[in-house]
Parts: structure tokens; sequence; C-alpha cells
């Protein structure tokens, strides 16, 4: 849910839908990429900028009624695309080399990913978030801007952009472990199938992002896909087919970390085509072929599909046949190579030994006990996106939640 519907009575009529859907995760935003703050917080940057915007007033009562009825609450935090912090300290954004300010299409100020005082602003947000009960926290728009600016995210080495990402949820993760609660990382969708070590000139390199936090959010929109890509004539004319292979695709780029930590965003608002409750459950019957049981749907105006079947159960044998040709497939080319079981073929594309299952134990890396474990499937309406929103996930083998329109971010 965006900060202005969960501080609304609308709020309430999308708990009562997500609860009649089975979903149980909601996504709320705690700060929006308009640098708007939805409560009233007590970080003294924040008050300088005049951040806090109020949406929520009672968001103390509110997480609670949630919690009371066993929603698992995701906190949405913009971080880069932040115009309100990029013009009220224009000493903490984005600068070109010879010293004029950088401003981006939409006449966005976009503060400093290398800037370190920009990191603490955003993960003191993200504690205050974590005092008032959210159970994780996920960042949104932790990346470069698309735009190239030479000699700054442009004709640099991938490593500078990437370990700046890197860096700032390294530090994230570090500060927020005494809270308890749960990392997220929003990422583009592409970024499942570019080459290894490709950062798409934006920091986000997804098997690096995929070790550092507990979940990895890439944004599969099908109508964001550029027809052909995966050899789909019209991704959005497709969208299960299109978010199997990029969840495939992500999976064996990670063989081997376990699979609940990758959490998708799906599609549920119209850009190419009115988006039904078929295509919604196109993608979710797609996920499930993936073997992806959790998930998160975004629609940017908080009006979820009320027809849709968000209910898919895993397949019988309970693994997806192309986990188990890609296994045999390692196998042959580790036995050709000599490298025996210490190969990756020893991998499953799930958790190794000892670490669990979602809803069993806290994913690897993770900060909390048994108890305090991320639902093992579906998601509620959220509140994330390029313009007002939410997401939401499903009880059972699924996860849902939000995401909006852009190249990848909600």
């Amino acid at each position: 849910m965006t900060g202005w519907t969960a501080g609304s009575d609308r709020f309430y009529e999308l708990v009562d839908f997500m609860l009649a859907k089975g979903l149980n995760a909601v996504v709320i935003d705690i700060k929006d990429d308009d640098g708007r703050i939805s409560w009233d917080v007590e970080v003294p940057l924040a008050r300088e900028i005049g951040a806090s915007a109020n949406k929520i007033r009672d968001i103390d009562e509110r997480i609670r009624y949630l919690k009371e009825r066993n929603i698992y609450v995701i906190g949405r935090l913009v971080v880069y695309a932040d115009p309100l912090l990029g013009s009220k300290r224009p000493d903490l954004a984005i600068h070109h080399p010879d010293g004029t300010p950088f401003v981006d299409r939409r006449g966005i100020r976009w503060p400093d990913p290398y800037n370190r005082q920009v990191w603490e602003y955003n993960v003191a947000i993200a504690k205050a978030a974590a005092a008032v009960g959210f159970d994780e926290i996920q960042f949104d728009y932790i990346r470069f801007p698309e735009h190239r600016i030479a000699g700054y995210n442009y004709e640099v080495p991938v490593r500078q952009r990437a370990d700046a990402i890197l860096g700032f949820l390294k530090y994230a993760k570090e500060e927020l472990a005494p809270y308890g609660v749960f990392v997220a990382a929003d990422v583009f969708g592409l970024t499942t199938s570019v080459a290894l070590g490709d950062d798409m000139e934006i920091g986000q390199i997804y098997e690096e992002i995929a070790g550092v936090v507990d979940y990895i959010c890439p944004m599969v929109y099908p109508s964001h896909y550029a027809p052909g890509t995966y050899g789909i004539a019209n991704p959005n004319a497709d969208p299960g087919r299109i978010v199997y292979e990029s969840m495939v695709r992500a999976q064996k780029r990670t063989w081997g970390m376990p699979v609940e930590k990758h959490r998708p965003w799906i599609q549920d608002f119209d850009v190419g085509k009115d988006y039904t409750a078929a295509d919604v459950e196109a993608q979710i019957r797609g996920l499930a072929e993936a073997g992806i049981y959790q998930w998160l749907l975004w629609d940017p105006k908080n009006r979820y599909t009320r027809d849709a079947n968000y209910d898919v159960a895993p397949p019988e044998n309970g693994e997806p046949e192309w986990r188990r040709q890609y296994r045999a497939e390692l196998a042959a080319q580790a036995a050709e190579e000599g490298a025996g079981k210490d190969s990756p073929a020893a991998g499953n594309g799930q958790a190794l030994a000892g670490t669990g299952s979602a809803g069993a134990s806290a994913p690897k890396g993770g900060t909390r006990a048994a108890e305090g474990s991320p639902p093992p499937a579906g998601a509620a309406p959220a509140a994330t996106g390029a313009s007002p929103g939410g997401g939401m996930a499903p009880a059972g083998p699924q996860s849902g939640a939000g995401g909006g329109p852009g190249r990848g971010d909600r």
C-alpha cells in the first residue's frame, strides 16, 4: 500500500480482501519516490528537510492491527530516487564532473549513492520503521540512475558502481541486525538474465545482491520486456512464460542458494493491455513451474484483481522438471571435468543441508529465530511504486506484494 492508502479507510478494505483470498503479507511505503516519509520520525535530517508527510497518523495501531491477523509487514523504502533530499541538500546529490547538478528526465535530483551520509539517512529511517514493528525493510531504487554521467557512473569500472550498491546493503544489514528485521532489495527484472558480472550500468548484480540480503525481489513485469526477449515474440501477451524464464535464470545464476531468497514482483496493472485475472494467474502458475511460491503483486492504484485465484499447488513430485534437467547437466559437466561430488551439481537450486525452508527458519544470513520467520507463501496489498500503489502476497505455497510502472522500479 502507498502511505496514503495505508493511512486511509481503504486500508481496512484491503486487509479484508487479503484475508478472504488467503494473502499473508503486506508492503507499506516507509518512504516513497517523492522523498516523503509516511509518518513522523525522529530523524534529524528528515526534520531538517521536512520529509515527514504524516500520511499514516496511527502507524503503531495499524501495524498492530495487521499482526493481530498474522499478516507479515514489509516496509518499502526508496533510497536514491529521493527528489526531496536531493533538492533540499544539494551537497548530498549527484553532480556532473564539472560541478553542475545532475537532474534526470523527470526533473529529479538524485542523492549520491557513493555518499556515506545518504546511506546513514536512509538506514536511520529504516531503524525508525523497525522500531514501530515492521518485520522487514525492503530497499527500492537501490541503484544508480539510468542516465550516463561520464566519470561518475559511466566510463568507470563496474566494480565501482556495484561495490557502492553492495556497500550500502551490507551497511544496512549490519546496522539493522539488532532490530531483528529481515532485509530485502528490489532489482530490475533483467538482472536475472544479463551476463554474469553485468551490472546494467546501475550497480545491480543479481547474484551478488542475493548473497547479501535475505530476499531479492526482481521486478519481472511482462510489460517491461522487449519483443523477442527469451524468444518470446510479445512478452506482454505471454505473462506466464516471461516470469518463468526470468526466474529459472535467476535460480541458475544463484545455484545452491536457498530458493526462498527469490521473491519476485509480478504485474497487476495495465500497460500495453488490460491485465485480467487470467494474466495474474498465468504469472503465478509460471512462477510455480519455475519452483517459486512466494511473490509480490503490484498495482500502483492499490486496486487488485478481486476474482483471481491466488492459490497454486506445487508439483506432485516436489520439484520442477527444469531443475532436475539442470542438475543432470551439471553432473554430466562435472563428470567430464572430473570435478566429483564437490561440483555445483551437488546443489539443487534450493537450500543446502541445514538451511531449512520458508516459514521454518530464518533465511540464510537472517537475524530471526523460526518464530519470526516470514510467511512461506502468499502476500497482501503493498505500498510501492512510481505512482500510488500497493502489493500483496497469498498464504500457503505462494507470496505476493506490489510493484509499478517504470523500467524496473515500482
